[in-house]
């Protein structure tokens, strides 16, 4: 049976609406679906990618993108060029850093490097019942997550778990990529798949002010590496 964080509702709902996201975008758009679980006035997509330092690869990038689905170029114009393919989109640094400043400070990132299969299950479970609130980021490398040619790095919300079928429940950027039964742009994976996903990448765990500490103390505890990678 699937266990789903709290504020799930709030995420699921601000997905359908906002569905799918801009180019190059997914940290930023993520983030924002995210905060909803944490924060009632949601910064949006370009707010997000501009406190984040985001930049945009002008060119098309069919690999960028799911087979089949759409490119979207909205708030473009009010973002800097990458100086390369290589460059463009969001860093994970640069995207705590956005949250936190587009929020103004209300809400705090905690980083997660590389939680590895038995450490995400832990902190999954841990989290169904914490008394603050959340919003949970993966940052992952798609190759590992999908059937199909896309091998990009990527963000995802993560919506709870499933200790039996050993799967976790996500909401991906792209409708295309929900499967039938669950909401839209919402699917599962296994657990394991989800750990080799973020192996040189990780979490980042969204939280109000009054949370912060619960949430550097829950990671602590489970040894997890409140660091912010690289790539």
């Amino acid at each position: 049976m699937l266990r789903r964080f709290p504020g799930v509702d709030a995420i699921v709902s601000a997905l359908d609406i906002a569905l799918p996201q801009p180019d190059q975008l997914c940290g930023p758009f993520s983030a924002s679906i995210a905060l909803t679980a944490v924060v009632g006035d949601t910064p949006d997509v370009t707010a997000l990618a501009i406190a984040s330092g985001s930049a945009i690869w002008p060119g098309e990038i069919d690999s960028a993108r799911p087979p089949g689905t759409p490119r979207i170029t909205d708030g473009w114009d009010c973002l800097p060029r990458a100086a390369s393919i290589d460059t463009a989109g969001t860093t994970a640094a640069g995207l705590a850093t956005g949250i936190a400043t587009a929020t103004e400070g209300r809400v705090a990132v905690v980083p997660i490097m590389g939680p590895g299969a038995e450490g995400l299950r832990l902190l999954l479970a841990r989290l169904t019942d914490v008394q603050f609130r959340f919003g949970l980021l993966a940052n992952v490398h798609t190759a590992e997550l999908t059937e199909f040619d896309w091998s990009v790095g990527h963000f995802v919300t993560i919506l709870g778990m499933d200790t039996v079928e050993d799967v976790v429940a996500i909401a991906d950027t792209y409708r295309e990529l929900g499967v039938s039964g669950m909401p839209p742009g919402c699917r599962t994976v296994p657990i394991d798949a989800l750990a080799s996903s973020m192996s040189e990448r990780g979490l980042l765990l969204v939280v109000d002010n009054d949370g912060r500490r619960a949430a550097l103390d829950l990671t602590r505890s489970l040894d997890l590496r409140n660091d912010v990678w690289s790539v």
